[in-house]
């Protein structure tokens, strides 16, 4: 049956016509590409968990900054959870070939101000590489919001359980976002197997945060380390609706406050 629920957004790049689009690019010379993967979020989250979050949140920052959200991929990078039946990857050349061409579609339109919005790890290196790329290839200029703004909202509680893929934090989210997608009665703890000396550092980790960079460095396949997919030394049974309305409204306001700064530091340099 065809799903009728999708309301309009007018800031939404997939629901506009062209001349919507057209008005809405004399007003604004911004536009958030939102970016996840395509990749097994454990027994209980959707494989597009990090995708539908992320566009989730940039559209909602993306209507009450009133620039535009324009996503373009579904998968990414996720080499990394290849083990796992339904993930997709893709190769780095792929990826950054995609993005290329679509930041400079959207550039050529005159949304010159191109911020890319990461909710995936795995994304991070290649997507700041692509913001200088951007900023240096074309007329347009490009930031990355991404992991470190992420972890700073989802980590804060959490961080010495290293809660960092489908545990507590984005279990949460998804009973918030999309409730119906989650198996709850597939919600387990993972039994998890690091080496011990990151161990270590995880018991350091909440007098200083910076640790967590040396932690998740260059971490092994994950179904080396995790018994179900899920990273997390918490128990997601913890998770909760209101937990996630609060990292969601958490993360709207700062991607807005980030686009805000970004508009008011540059002015129309952007788009000079």
């Amino acid at each position: 049956m065809c799903d009728r629920n999708e309301t309009k957004d007018a800031y939404y790049l997939p629901h506009l016509t062209w001349p919507e689009v057209d008005a809405l690019r004399r007003r604004t010379d911004t536009a958030v590409l939102p970016f996840g993967a395509i990749e097994q979020h454990g027994p209980a989250l959707p494989m597009g968990t990090d995708t539908l979050g992320m566009i989730a949140v940039a559209r909602a920052a993306a209507r009450e900054a009133q620039v535009l959200c324009a996503p373009i991929l579904f998968p990414a990078l996720s080499a990394h959870h290849m083990h796992f039946p339904g993930t997709i990857t893709l190769s780095e050349d792929t990826f950054c070939r995609v993005v290329m061409d679509a930041a400079g579609s959207l550039i050529q339109h005159g949304f010159r101000r191109i911020l890319l919005a990461n909710g995936h790890g795995g994304n991070e290196a290649t997507l700041t590489y692509l913001a200088h790329r951007i900023s240096r290839e074309t007329r347009g200029r490009a930031l990355v919001f991404g992991i470190a703004e992420l972890r700073k909202i989802y980590l804060t509680a959490e961080i010495d359980k290293l809660d960092i893929h489908a545990g507590i934090g984005e279990t949460s989210s998804m009973l918030y976002q999309q409730p119906q997608l989650v198996r709850s009665d597939r919600i387990e703890q993972p039994t998890m197997t690091l080496d011990r000396w990151r161990e270590a550092l995880l018991a350091r980790v909440r007098d200083d945060p910076s640790l967590l960079r040396y932690i998740t460095l260059g971490l092994p396949p994950v179904h080396e380390i995790s018994s179900n997919g899920c990273i997390t030394y918490g128990d997601p049974h913890r998770a909760s609706a209101a937990r996630g309305k609060e990292l969601f409204d958490a993360y709207v306001r700062a991607m807005v406050a980030f686009i805000r700064a970004w508009q008011e530091a540059t002015g129309t340099e952007a788009t000079v």
